[in-house]
């Protein structure tokens, strides 16, 4: 807690400080607190955990300073009292380091000051270099952004994650190492004219950050350089990006100079190192009306990124896209239509998948409006040496709309949707394909009062899932009341939402939802929050026959805190 206060008072000082010069401030500054309790039958259940840790403070300050007018210094610190919820290394406060703490991923500390062109980012950083090096993980770091006229300059440096030892639990932690990054960005850019950027990034897993090592855990490292190359004129455009890749799956065997895989100074290869091309490009045309395109993406097999740690590899995408605006913009397609190659190092079998997607949606007057959507996706990947390999596609179709009939006190807004999904999917051990059907259909109604603030709604949703031999149907009510309070200070909403679930064979399951949210307004910049919520869930006979109550849980949640805006 010393941390909390120490870094909250040289906030404030610093703030004094500042507003001794009068600067404009925006932003927000907030402190909340949450409890959370979990009860559950029978007692000794271990079928269900704590999903939350038990009392957990929140602290958010967000100001941005304008000094004048070409400094600006945006702040961000969002950070808790329990970063994590389990029992183990670094669970609570006491436990880590004031490095430790600031860096933890859940949370955010980050300084970004910014002086015309150049931008200076300290702390916790999310930033996109290109599609194809790194930009879908948060890093703790420093860095630079420098934009001179058209010229670009980039460099950040930092980590991912930190350093967690193996915990035997319970519950088992698995740990991880520590991994450092950094990458570089240069070239020039002019929007909605050019684009040539040369990106580098790598990050690499520190082995000394644990100890022991982690069992079954080797540490990674990768490096990868891309070229981004964008063109427009006119109506006409031209993006590509193409990346080439170094990743070493185990850095615990030997380096070696007989393998092709190094790129020296940036990485040494060794024997579980592999490397690989990626690229893409989309060439098409804008109008106010039309749009029409055609975007290619390959993934090498042995490509790989520590900036895109999902990225699937080993298949070749194309696809042609296009986009209508008819009926005097009142109808919009939008859709794509193409094939996707997988297994292109056919370490499995090779297959083809068709891609497409389209969005309906169609205006036909100011009271009815309809969409209908379909989408076709997934992919089949090999699986390292099983001969089997993944295999994920979804095929879904949707119909919703929505009609307003307008009254003299009031509207009476209807909605409803239909959904068809039909997803397969391949066991890996087996070789078998699993058919998963579902149908989900939705109806609700909102009634909107001209004089009052009342706004009650309610919705009715249908869902049924079926399996080979297994059907799971839920059926679920939800009502809810909003309305103002005290003047119009305090803002009140209401939840009430009960579900009937039904598993092939066994009792019903039932499961009641209650919340409350409450908003009052202290003063113009003062709002202090209210969250009350509890779950009931009671389980039928599928879990524990013998028990003649069944298994149940009640969980209930809230939430205080004040918010100021500046």
């Amino acid at each position: 807690m010393k941390k909390i206060c120490f870094l909250i008072c040289s906030y404030l000082c610093w703030t004094q400080a500042m507003g001794q010069q009068n600067p404009p401030v925006t932003g927000t500054i907030g402190v909340s607190y949450e409890g959370y309790h979990l009860w559950k039958e029978p007692s000794a259940w271990n079928g269900m955990n704590a999903r939350r840790p038990a009392n957990q403070f929140r602290f958010n300050i967000n100001p941005v300073f304008h000094l004048g007018k070409n400094f600006t210094l945006p702040v961000n610190f969002n950070f808790l009292t329990n970063p994590v919820s389990f029992a183990g290394p670094y669970s609570g406060l006491k436990d880590q380091s004031l490095v430790q703490w600031i860096s933890n991923p859940a949370n955010s500390f980050g300084i970004n000051p910014k002086y015309k062109w150049a931008e200076l980012q300290l702390g916790t950083q999310y930033l996109k270099y290109s599609d194809l090096s790194t930009g879908d993980i948060g890093i703790f770091g420093a860095g630079i952004d420098l934009r001179p006229g058209a010229y670009r300059m980039k460099f950040f440096t930092g980590y991912s994650q930190q350093g967690i030892n193996y915990y035997t639990g319970p519950p088992i932690v698995p740990g991880a190492y520590q991994r450092n990054h950094w990458m570089v960005q240069l070239g020039r850019e002019s929007e909605g004219q050019y684009a040539l950027l040369f990106n580098l990034a790598k990050g690499k897993d520190q082995l000394q950050s644990v100890s022991p090592a982690l069992p079954g855990t080797p540490g990674e490292e990768g490096f990868v350089a891309s070229l981004v190359g964008d063109v427009y004129s006119g109506k006409w455009f031209w993006r590509s990006e193409i990346a080439r890749s170094y990743f070493t799956k185990d850095l615990s065997q030997p380096k070696t100079s007989t393998l092709d895989n190094s790129f020296k100074p940036f990485i040494e290869g060794r024997n579980s190192t592999m490397q690989d091309w990626a690229g893409k490009a989309t060439m098409g045309r804008k109008s106010e009306k039309f749009d029409l395109s055609y975007t290619t993406r390959y993934t090498g097999a042995g490509f790989q990124t520590t900036g895109y740690p999902y990225l699937q590899q080993d298949k070749w995408d194309n696809t042609v896209n296009t986009r209508l605006a008819l009926w005097k913009k009142k109808m919009n397609i939008v859709g794509s239509v193409g094939l996707r190659v997988n297994n292109l190092s056919k370490t499995t079998l090779k297959t083809k998948q068709f891609i497409g997607n389209a969005n309906w949606t169609t205006q036909f007057n100011e009271r009815l409006t309809m969409n209908l959507g379909y989408n076709n996706f997934g992919f089949t990947t090999a699986s390292g040496t099983n001969p089997y390999g993944v295999k994920n596609v979804s095929t879904d179709i949707s119909l919703s709309s929505s009609y307003n009939l307008p009254r003299e006190k009031m509207m009476h807004m209807f909605s409803n949707s239909l959904n068809y999904s039909l997803y397969d999917e391949r066991d890996v051990n087996t070789g078998l394909t699993t058919t998963n059907k579902s149908f989900t259909a939705m109806l609700a109604y909102t009634p909107a009062f001209f004089s009052s603030s009342l706004s009650p709604d309610i919705s009715l949703v249908y869902f049924n899932n079926a399996l080979p031999g297994f059907t799971n149907k839920l059926f679920t009510i939800t009502t809810g009341l909003g309305f103002d309070a005290f003047k119009s200070k305090a803002n009140f909403k209401t939840d009430l939402q009960y579900t009937l679930g039904k598993l092939s064979g066994y009792s019903a399951n039932k499961n009641l939802q209650a919340s409350l949210h409450m908003k009052y307004q202290l003063t113009k910049k003062l709002a202090w929050n209210v969250f009350l919520s509890g779950n009931h869930f009671r389980y039928g006979d599928e879990l524990m026959p013998s028990a003649p109550d069944g298994t149940r849980y009640r969980e209930t949640n809230y939430r205080t805190g004040l918010q100021y805006k500046f």
